[in-house]
């Protein structure tokens, strides 16, 4: 089993094997801990991928298996009933520069409408003005293959650079790096809290932690009366089964996907005491 508990204080980032999952009972010191994926595209060199047109209906059905139809900032399922909602989005605005920018492949991520159309544009115009320098850094002596690229250029990584100083947002897909620590930038779900934290497996400074919440703080991921209720609906309903579920069946957050991964090999007793415990958890807090 890949899943992994983290507990707090000695045993912080420890890894426990299978046994000990199927036997694990909570206590209030625990720290149940969901990591979040980067999503990380395996572009085809037999595909033609882009932003509009058959390119870009190509490009939506890689980055939907990647994400398992999930947004790319949010985690929310991209489907309502039998229709896929959501839509490619730009991570750098391809305002910045049309004509790189819009076809560029590394370049196009998957995401929901709030997070395209509101919440990542707060910001975008300042941000637009402020990285004219850097835009035409960024063009000068560009050798740009346009849709064919797989990968981030050195040109387009100069200017992700200075466009994550601006917006501080862990761009999708690929992800971003601490521009001193070098170490990825990863979000963790935490289940007794409710919430989504800066990933503690990793040794991240004070830029680093203020750069993680404020991308959690941008897509309101934690926010009373906004946060996802897809594991607190999960947990309730496992309860009501008895401590059964159903391994497809569909909740509107990755994070239940992920919580699926941990419980897997769990016995039904123990996945019934696990689901109270967390239950008992979060009830107080989406109250309150």
């Amino acid at each position: 089993m890949a899943s992994e508990i983290e507990k707090s204080g000695t045993n912080k980032g420890t890894e426990v094997n299978s046994q000990t999952d199927r036997d694990m009972v909570m206590s209030a010191n625990d720290k149940f801990l969901l990591d979040m994926p980067t999503f990380l595209p395996d572009y085809s060199e037999q595909e033609e991928y882009g932003y509009k047109n058959k390119p870009g209906r190509n490009l939506e059905e890689l980055l939907r298996k990647s994400s398992k139809n999930h947004c790319m900032y949010c985690y929310s399922l991209l489907k309502n009933d039998r229709v896929n909602i959501g839509h490619l989005e730009h991570s750098i605005e391809k305002s910045l520069d049309e004509l790189h920018l819009t076809e560029c492949v590394p370049n196009i991520a998957l995401a929901c409408p709030n997070c395209n159309q509101s919440l990542k544009k707060v910001g975008e115009k300042k941000r637009i003005a402020e990285l004219q320098e850097a835009k035409i850094e960024f063009e000068t002596k560009l050798v740009c293959r346009g849709n064919v690229c797989r990968s981030e250029c050195e040109k387009y990584k100069k200017l992700k650079k200075e466009y994550c100083r601006k917006a501080q947002i862990i761009l999708q897909p690929s992800g971003v790096r601490g521009e001193n620590s070098n170490l990825e930038y990863k979000i963790q779900y935490d289940v007794n809290n409710a919430e989504f934290i800066p990933d503690e497996k990793y040794q991240y400074d004070e830029y680093d932690l203020d750069y993680i919440k404020r991308h959690i703080n941008r897509f309101k991921l934690n926010d009373p009366g906004i946060k996802t209720k897809a594991l607190a609906n999960f947990v309730e309903d496992v309860i009501e089964a008895d401590g059964k579920y159903r391994e497809q069946s569909e909740y509107p957050n990755y994070i239940v996907d992920l919580f699926k991964e941990k419980i897997r090999d769990m016995s039904q007793e123990k996945v019934l005491e696990l689901c109270e415990q967390i239950y008992i958890r979060n009830v107080i807090l989406f109250r309150t």
